[in-house]
This record gives C-alpha cells, structure tokens and sequence, in this order.
C-alpha cells in the first residue's frame, strides 16, 4: 500500500520536474541553470530512490521488532517527506503557486427512452467532459478560481464553456467574499460536486439537480457575489452562504429552453437572492444538517414573455463517516406567476442517495423524484421541467486515488408527456480520472 502511493508520488515529482527541465529554455536561455536544473533532478530522484527503499524494507518486514504501530507511524512519515518533494516541485512549474488541476471521463451506455417529448436515447460510446481548472493563490487571503470545461454535446460538437470565473477575499475562516460567476450554493450537491465525474460516488447526478444544459431545473450558475464562512458553534461547527446576482432567464440554445445564468449583466433591475445554513454537530463525527433557500424573477423568451417568482426552500442531511456516505435534499417550490393570472403554484422535488464502501469498491442506491406542477409557467417554459420519478443502482470501482471505474442502472418513469409517457431503462459505465 505504501509503496504503490510512493510510485504515484515518485511519477508526479518525475512529471514535475520534467516540466521544469521543459519550461527552462522558453523563460530564459540560460545553459548554466539548464545544467542547475539537471542536477537538481538527478539528486531529487536519488533522494525518492532512498526513501522508496525504505519504505519497501518497512512493508517486507525488516522492522518485525518494532511495534506494528510504529513501523505504520515510520511508513507514514517517510510517505510524506516523498509527498512534500513532489508538491514541492510540482509548485515550481507554474509560478506564484498557480496551480493547474483538471477532470476527465470517457464511456458508454444504452437508454430505452423512445417518446414524441425527448426522442430515443443514445447508446454507443462516447466522450464525455475534459475539466480544467486553476487556482491562483495570490497572497494569504486573495482566493481565485477558474474552471474551463470542454464537454461534447448530444450533436457530436464539443463546446467550451467558462463554467466558473470567481475572485474572493478571506477576511477569516468565518467571512470569504467572492465576485464573479460560480456554482449556486443551495444544497450539499451543487456545491460539493463539480464538473469533474470522478469526484462523486455516482456516475450521474440526480436529473434535477444537473446543470442548466443537461437536465437542470434550477439555476446551477449564479453570476454576482457570494459570502461564506463558518465559525465554532456550542453544539459543533456553523457555516453560512449568503449570495446575490443576475436573475437567470429561459432561452432557447439548441432548439431547448433552458436556464441563462446572464454573465452579461441584464437590461432591467432582475436580481437571484438566497441563504444556505449548515450545522455539523460535535457530537456525531461526519454528519451536516442544512437549511436552504432561494428567491428569483425569472422570465423566458417567448413572443409574450412569461415572467415567474421564483420561491424555493428545503433542508438536506449529509452522513459520511465509518465507510458510509448517505445524501439527502429536498426542495420545496411555491412560484407565483407574475404575467398571467394562474396565482401561486407548488412543486416538489428530492432524492436520497446511500453507499458503503469495501475497501476499493462502492455499491450505492439512489431514489429521486420531481413532481411539478405543468401550469406554472417556470418549469413549463424549460424543455426538462417535467415531472419524473427515478431509481439509480450503481458500483464505483477505484482503480487508483485519481481514478474510478463507475458501473449504473437506472429506471426511469417520465412523466407530464400525455398519453405518450415513458418508462425505461439505462446502462451506462463511466472511466473517470483527476490530475
């Protein structure tokens, strides 16, 4: 185990320092720090060498004498001086701590749709998104971060999409003030899961709860500024995000309707506004109790448009703890129509997701529903604002710390289609990696 996590170490300080032997001759063209450079690469790697060594005399026993205990305390010790070299060098390819991270994820499936609404579903192979992000750390309290994410989309195109664009200052760990566009923090999902697969146990997020392009109903995007924080509480750990920004708007992209986040700004005074309020009790290690909400004026862009207040509140538990990891978030909508004369509409949507964890491998459930009501105009204007129910098996494989190999099964009841709805059922396997 020690010896496999110092291989990966070993490659991403080769990888890094390789990176500074490759980026020396574009900053300057100096042979005698080419030559420093290379010198520094073979003393580092005889370094790795040694310690490797050791940790391999450690697994094969040559400290038998020694306590398990602290022979497992020596192994962690020396795995961490081999980690801090590489960090270290890799920190040095880009300058001013830039730090350059991404996500990737490739693989096939088969869905059994076949409705007049949404047409057959795909099956076949295919490529799904490239995500890259940075991290420029700027000082001590000067926050950024930049995701680029190249995703192929249902025409055989891939499309690139500045997914978040943020810039933020820490006063303390109680208040972060953040500028720009990033994820919407309603919930534990949309915040904790971003573009990159390999990050979540699943291989698909719950349908309502994807972005605003893939099956969203809710603005996942907010364009504005977002305050966060947490502080001790008597009873464990209180956190906090109050945001604010452009309200979003339904247009049509692609032949669908759905949410724009409106990065440019807007010609009237439309504004999103919301809280989300966390609390992880002290008393049982791994569990966060939230409540959230959210408020909007969302319009679309019909011949007459139709112009909704958007009301949402709803409340999610988190458990991840002793090999378990048990999500759960309900969102309760009550919009009021604001162009026409249908009054206040209510609708419903959550899932409950649960997964146990042997060793490598990940079995998990998931059951999520949306029930909403098809005379308000919000969810009628989106082409994925239909009622659905859904249940989700699935068995995460980790290969590796940085890649999974995910396996899911779905059925699916759409709803809100007439005498045209549809039941059917998905395959799907994911390869995901994160470098």
């Amino acid at each position: 185990m020690g010896g496999e996590k110092l291989n990966i170490t070993r490659q991403s300080a080769c990888l890094g320092l390789a990176g500074i032997l490759l980026a020396g001759p574009a900053l300057a063209d100096d042979a005698a720090r080419i030559r420093e450079l290379e010198k520094k690469l073979e003393r580092s790697m005889q370094r790795i060498d040694e310690l490797s060594a050791k940790v391999q005399r450690l697994e094969q026993g040559a400290t038998a004498a020694a306590p398990a205990a602290d022979q497992e305390a020596r192994v962690e010790a020396l795995e961490r001086r081999v980690g801090q070299l590489g960090d270290g060098i890799s920190r040095r390819v880009l300058e001013d701590n830039t730090l350059l991270r991404g996500f990737a994820d490739v693989g096939a499936g088969y869905s059994g749709e076949n409705n007049p609404s949404f047409g057959r579903g795909r099956k076949g192979f295919g490529v799904g998104n490239l995500d890259l992000y940075l991290t420029p750390q700027i000082g001590e309290r000067v926050r950024s971060l930049v995701e680029l994410n190249f995703e192929v989309g249902e025409d055989g195109h891939t499309d690139a999409d500045l997914e978040r664009a943020q810039l933020g200052y820490a006063f303390s760990d109680a208040a972060t003030v953040w500028l720009g566009r990033f994820h919407t923090p309603y919930g534990y999902w949309n915040t904790a899961y971003h573009h990159g697969a390999q990050l979540q146990t699943s291989l698909s997020r719950p349908r309502f709860l994807d972005f605003e392009d893939r099956g969203g109903i809710l603005p996942a995007h907010t364009v504005g500024t977002w305050l966060s924080g947490s502080v001790p509480a008597a009873a464990g750990q209180f956190g906090y995000d109050l945001y604010g920004g452009n309200a979003q708007r339904i247009e049509t992209d692609a032949g669908r309707r759905t949410l724009n986040p409106m990065a440019w700004g807007r010609r009237d005074s439309a504004y999103t506004a919301g809280f989300n309020a966390w609390l992880e009790p002290g008393a049982v290690d791994g569990l966060r109790l939230g409540l959230h909400g959210l408020r909007s004026t969302i319009e679309d862009d019909a011949a007459a448009p139709n112009r909704t207040r958007l009301a949402m509140v709803g409340g999610y538990g988190v458990y991840q703890a002793n090999h378990w990891e048990v999500l759960a978030e309900y969102f309760q909508f009550g919009n009021r129509d604001l162009s026409g004369g249908s009054g206040l509409h209510r609708s419903r949507a959550g899932y409950a997701q649960a997964g146990y964890a042997w060793g490598a491998v990940t079995p998990y459930a998931r059951l999520e529903s949306a029930r909403l009501d098809q005379r308000d105009s919000y969810f009628l204007s989106q082409y994925y604002g239909r009622s659905y129910r859904r249940g989700v098996l699935g068995l995460r494989y980790d290969l590796d710390p940085r890649a999974a190999l995910k396996f899911e099964f779905a059925n699916t009841d759409q709803r809100d289609l007439g005498a045209a709805n549809d039941r059917y059922n998905e395959a799907r396997i994911q390869y995901s990696i994160r470098f």
